[in-house]
Order: C-alpha cells, then structure tokens, then sequence
C-alpha cells in the first residue's frame, strides 16, 4: 500500500507547486500558514497533523522542514524523499553570514516592490537566474509570512542534521540536478548519513527541479513510493 506523502515546498513558492504530480496520496501543505513557528514547533505540528507511516516530500526550504521531522522522530516517517536541500553549515560564522543575508531577504519582502523582490529572488545563481512562474506574483498577499520564513527557517539557526539524521533507518532517496554542483556534492555526502539511501542526478537540470523537469521527478517519486509500498528498499 502506497503512504500518505507529506509535501513541503521551497520558499517563495506554494504547495501548488506539487499539483504536476496529481497523486491522490500527496498531502501538500501550505508552509505560509506556518512560518510563524521554529523548527521544532514545527516538528511537532507536522507528527501530530499526519498519520503514522506517512512519507516526507520536501524541496529546498521545505526539505530542511523536513529534515527537521526526521531527526525528531524518525520512527514516524515510512521514508522521505529530498530535493535540492541543505543539510546545515558546519560553520558557526557560516551560520551567521547566513542570518544575515536572510534578515536582509526578510526586509526585502516586507518593503520592496514585489514584482523587484521576485527579479532581485529569482536572480540568485543557485536557482539559475531562472523565473519562478506565475504563481509566485499571487504570493504577494502572503509577503509577511515569507518575511517571517526568512527569520525562523533560515539556514543559519538550523543545526548541522547530519549526526541527528544518522538514526533515520527509513528509505531516502536524494534527488539534485545535475547542474547544482554544490548541492549534488551536499547529497554524495549524505551517502554516509542514512543506512537506506539513493542518490539520483537530473541530466540537465538545476536546483528548480520541480520546474525544469516535473516529468523526470514525477517518474522517479512513482518508482519510490512503489519500492517503499514493497519493501524492496529495506
């Protein structure tokens, strides 16, 4: 039997970003309605919200949420699948450059023009100088909640996960594009981490998965879900 799969998406975006993969098992939550909460408060509310044995989905930002329920309670999750995500900087003065830039990112969607806070966004080279789409131009009306993400999910205050996320015993499987150097060589490293793991690399892909190639993800999350329901990853 196919898990509940638990969706989490990236930041300036919105769990409609998941309708491409019209499952009737995925759960897509709205991160705005929560970015209020820390990690750990948000920890909890995703395990008491979801049923036992359901399965974590998460892109960037909202793979560093999910990273987070793992370590917490690793027992809870049936496996989880991970896309262009940060495991945590090992750095102390990493993490304070990182809070940095993000209170300023905070400051910039609260004040700037929106359409300008999406160019000066979507121009960063991480995500390719690539657009996010119409749907992010409806998200104007949720700017102070994005503030607040900038604030409480930053990198910067999340911990290193790598030894807390040795304890997950579950299937993951690590999914980057192949044009995301920095994160394809963050996911090799998490080879070491988890005792059941898969790493696949998106030819011709950046960190906007969900975007640039919604057929390959689509594909390879069927074929998870089908070797989870199966056990053949155990």
């Amino acid at each position: 039997m196919i898990p509940p799969v638990i969706a989490l998406h990236g930041n300036v975006g919105s769990f409609h970003d998941w309708d491409f993969l019209r499952r009737a098992e995925i759960q897509a939550i709205d991160l705005w309605e929560h970015s209020h909460r820390r990690f750990a408060d948000f920890s909890v509310m995703l395990r008491k919200s979801t049923p036992n044995g359901s399965l974590l989905l998460g892109y960037s930002m909202g793979g560093r949420l999910a990273l987070h329920a793992m370590a917490a309670r690793p027992e809870h999750w049936a496996g989880a699948v991970i896309i262009s995500v940060h495991p945590g900087l090992c750095c102390l003065q990493e993490r304070i450059e990182r809070r940095v830039s993000d209170e300023i990112w905070a400051r910039r969607a609260r004040e700037m023009r929106w359409s300008d806070f999406l160019e000066k966004w979507n121009s960063q080279s991480v995500l390719g100088a690539s657009s996010g789409g119409e749907s992010q131009l409806r998200l104007e009306s949720k700017r102070e909640q994005i503030a607040r993400s900038f604030e409480n999910w930053t990198l910067g205050k999340q911990e290193d996960l790598r030894p807390a996320l040795a304890k997950f015993r579950k299937p993951v499987l690590w999914i980057t594009g192949q044009r995301d150097k920095q994160f394809t060589r963050l996911g090799k490293e998490m080879e070491n981490v988890f005792p059941t793991f898969q790493q696949v690399i998106v030819p011709a892909c950046g960190h906007r998965v969900l975007k640039e190639k919604p057929e390959a993800l689509a594909m390879e999350l069927n074929q998870f879900l089908c070797q989870v329901s199966s056990g053949t990853m155990e």
